[in-house]
């Protein structure tokens, strides 16, 4: 009896040490088996038994007790991409490949939940992507879709934003990556386009014309300003050219006016001075000296009379 106690004391020992270990491994790991994890990009709400619960609930780990789970919602950009027959105005049909970018907003996935479920998708967006696509390509026609694609994009991108946008879904962008027309479609859209290639290169080249016209016109316009600013300033030239002539004139008329006056003035003088000392014998004697110098001369006969007996000056013998 003594040596059966030790043994059944080692037994008991060692059973709770494993019962020990056996909690220690399993209350950590029904913890985490407990626990629900949302992900970055996503949202959580809570329900339990059956009821959804305010508040919504981030990235990370959150408990998750007897009948509680977590439902959880994508909050990224989502891309939904249709290939669909699209109807246009004049009655034709042209195939396109279209694609929506959208994302939820944070604070609506308590009512998308509770409205739509998780199958949304399905549900709101696909369905009125593709009925808003097709009415939206009706005011288009077939050749229309080819090169007013942009306007196409936003057309069906604000017709969206007013259909779903009230569910909490935002539009990010509409994309119309493809679109086939019938044949006939293209070979017009061809035609149309060279016609409009046409039609702007002769606009650009009647523009050209226009120009070389105006600078034509601007450079004859400049040609005869410069000829009439020439022609002006060479007859002014000229009229201050006669002008100054006819102020020399008048000036060397006016200078020869006073040289004579001052050539009379002195002349008069000159005789007054020489008035009082004139006598009759005096201008005898000066007749008789200049007829003397005067019969000097070889072709001149000197005859000096009283008007009765005539008298001879000049030397006979020479």
């Amino acid at each position: 009896m003594e040596t059966a106690l030790p043994f059944i004391r080692k037994r008991i020992k060692d059973s709770a040490g494993a019962v020990l270990i056996f909690f220690a491994f399993t209350i950590p790991l029904l913890t985490i088996e407990s626990c629900s994890t949302i992900r970055p990009g996503e949202l959580g709400l809570k329900v339990v038994h059956g009821k959804l619960k305010s508040g919504v609930y981030a990235q990370g780990w959150h408990y998750s007790g007897i009948g509680m789970h977590y439902v959880k919602f994508n909050i990224r950009i989502k891309e939904l991409s249709i290939k669909m027959t699209l109807p246009t105005k004049e009655g034709l049909e042209a195939k396109a490949d279209i694609t929506l970018l959208y994302h939820i907003k944070p604070d609506a996935i308590h009512d998308i939940y509770q409205t739509l479920g998780l199958n949304y998708e399905n549900a709101i967006v696909k369905n009125n992507f593709e009925a808003t696509a097709r009415e939206t390509c009706l005011n288009y026609k077939a050749m229309d879709l080819m090169v007013q694609r942009d306007s196409l994009e936003k057309a069906i991108f604000d017709n969206m934003n007013t259909d779903i946008g009230r569910y909490g879904f935002v539009m990010d962008q509409v994309l119309v990556r493809d679109i086939d027309v019938p044949d006939t479609i293209d070979r017009a859209i061809e035609k149309k386009v060279f016609l409009e290639q046409e039609a702007k290169q002769q606009e650009v080249d009647n523009q050209i014309e226009k120009i070389k016209t105006q600078a034509s016109i601007e450079k004859q316009r400049l040609e005869m300003e410069f000829n009439f600013e020439k022609e002006k300033r060479s007859k002014s030239a000229a009229i201050e050219q006669e002008r100054m002539q006819v102020d020399f004139a008048i000036e060397k008329q006016k200078k020869e006016s006073e040289r004579i006056i001052m050539e009379a003035e002195a002349a008069k003088k000159a005789q007054e001075l020489i008035a009082p000392s004139l006598t009759p014998l005096l201008i005898q004697y000066k007749s008789i000296d200049a007829l003397k110098a005067l019969s000097a001369s070889p072709n001149t006969k000197v005859i000096i009379t009283d008007g009765k007996t005539p008298l001879s000056l000049r030397d006979e013998t020479k």
